[in-house]
């Protein structure tokens, strides 16, 4: 048995959700991610995300398993660009950025042969949840690095929460989802095997908003607003698996429930406090450093 009654599953899980989580700060403050074609993200961006939100796990119901898989193999794939692109374009080395569509193509396939590994869940496990929290990162930082206000980022959480609600303690959606998406490659579950039947689990939506969300802050409101959140929505998730992991709680808890008006409490506070900054008053008052902020050339 691990330390304080909690199972190896539970340091598991919550090892891989503060590493999305503090990777997510620490590459914010490092690199700059290739900025889409398509605006800087505002409340109409919020309003489609949402949107998606809804009808993602519908579609994902009703596709063949084969086709949900290929759909969110590219989401990952995208969320990987972003992250290599920068980092290895960093290096400076002519072919530096070029690696990054190979890399992530074989760490998709990866994914993959892990999946259809038979006899080997664990060995699938690890391999998903490293790439999750890759991806976690990659989409985190494009969003904040996008423009993604606090305000909005506040309200995007705060809306999740009462989805989350409907989603998992009103209807059997959330459970209904991750019992189709199970065992695939990509499966949006940070996830361990625990007792026989059991395991614990962290929803990617859950791990993507913990992560962006202290970025959003600290954009707006500086480092000790950033570095809060982060520490928190740690602290929230490590309660909420605890509660879970010791039998406290049975079935499925919607973490945005506690996720989200905690940052919706806090962008609160901070915004009482102070207006928001801009991302350019932001990078005046928290430069990168010269090599790593203009990114890949």
């Amino acid at each position: 048995m691990a330390p304080l009654g909690l199972t190896p599953a539970y340091w598991v899980v919550l090892g891989h959700a503060a590493a999305a989580v503090l990777l997510g700060h620490a590459f914010f403050r490092r690199y700059r991610v290739p900025r889409p074609p398509v605006g800087v993200f505002d409340l109409g961006d919020v309003a489609l995300l949402l949107g998606a939100v809804v009808l993602a796990p519908l579609l994902y119901l009703v596709l063949p398993r084969w086709a949900a898989a290929g759909l969110l193999g590219l989401g990952v794939l995208g969320a990987l660009l972003a992250v290599l692109e920068p980092v290895l374009g960093a290096a400076r080395a002519p072919w530096g950025a070029r690696l990054a569509w190979p890399a992530a193509l074989a760490v998709l396939a990866a994914d993959v042969a892990a999946a259809l590994r038979p006899g080997a869940p664990a060995a699938a496990l690890a391999v998903n949840n490293a790439v999750l929290v890759l991806a976690v990162v990659g989409v985190a930082n494009l969003w904040a690095q996008s423009g993604l206000k606090a305000r909005d980022a506040a309200l995007l959480a705060g809306a999740l929460a009462l989805y989350d609600v409907v989603a998992t303690a009103w209807l059997p959606l959330t459970d209904a989802l991750l019992g189709r998406l199970a065992g695939l490659p990509f499966a949006p579950l940070v996830a361990w095997p625990g007792d026989p039947g059991g395991g614990l689990g962290v929803g990617l939506g859950d791990l993507l908003l913990a992560t962006v969300c202290p970025l959003a802050l600290r954009k707006a409101f500086g480092r000790r607003a950033g570095l809060t959140a982060a520490a928190l929505a740690v602290a929230t998730i490590a309660a909420l698996l605890a509660l879970l992991d010791l039998g406290l709680v049975r079935g499925t808890i919607p973490a945005m429930v506690a996720l989200g008006p905690l940052t919706v409490a806090q962008y609160l506070l901070w915004r009482y406090r102070g207006r928001e900054r801009t991302t350019w008053e932001y990078l005046q008052a928290e430069p990168l450093a010269p090599a790593l902020a203009s990114g890949p050339r």
